[in-house]
This record gives C-alpha cells, structure tokens and sequence, in this order.
C-alpha cells in the first residue's frame, strides 16, 4: 500500500497500526521530510519522488491527504493508474462529484474517504 506525499509518516505510522500485516510504501517530494518518514517508520520502504509522476498502478490501496483542491487531479491519476477493485483513501478531503464507497471518522475527529476503482470508472472531470 502506498502512502502518497507521505511527510513525515503520520499517515503510515496511523495505517500500519491499523493493518500491522500490510507491506506499507510511502512517497515523498521533499527530502527532508523524506529522510525523517523513513526514521520513523523503518518497516516501511520510503522513497523520494513525485506523486503526480509516480506508477499508482502497482498498489492496492493509495492513502493520501492533500488539498482540497487537489482532489479531482488525485481521483483522475487513481482511475488512469489503478486497478479495478483497488481503492483509493483520502484523510479529510472528498473527491468533488463522487461518491464514496465508505465514510468514516477517525479518532480525532477527521473524516477517511474510501473510493472504489471500478472498471472503465469515468473521472467525472
């Protein structure tokens, strides 16, 4: 599983807890950021690079928490590079004019969102 502009791994220190068995991925632009996620969360393979730029493909869950703005681009890049059956979850932000396969709060009061990926699954943008 990936976790998409990962910082300073709070995400994957969050999911790992969650799913202790997943085999955990983070992505990161900023090296320092990139260097402290990969102190903190050891058991994870931490790298540096560009989401935007990256293969989504190969992963069955991409996590990320971004802008609100950014979310139609994130759904886009999911529909273009993910499998059918794979999901796509996002801390806090809706993707704009799809809904969600799932819905849930979190502890400390965020909202995760859960999209699905569906075959020939249409952007909506």
């Amino acid at each position: 599983m990936l976790d998409a502009g990962c910082g300073l791994g709070d995400g994957l220190l969050a999911l790992r807890q969650a799913y202790p068995l997943g085999e955990w991925h983070g992505l990161e632009w900023s090296r320092p950021l990139r260097w402290l996620c990969a102190r903190r969360c050891p058991w994870a393979r931490v790298e540096r690079g560009d989401i935007w730029q990256a293969d989504w493909g190969a992963y069955p869950l991409v996590y990320l928490f971004q802008r609100p703005e950014s979310m139609p681009r994130a759904w886009t890049k999911a529909c273009t590079d993910m499998a059918p059956g794979s999901y796509l979850v996002s801390l806090e932000f809706p993707v704009p004019g799809v809904t969600a396969q799932a819905r849930m709060p979190t502890p400390g009061g965020r909202t995760v969102w859960v999209y699905r990926i569906q075959p020939n699954q249409p952007t909506g943008h």
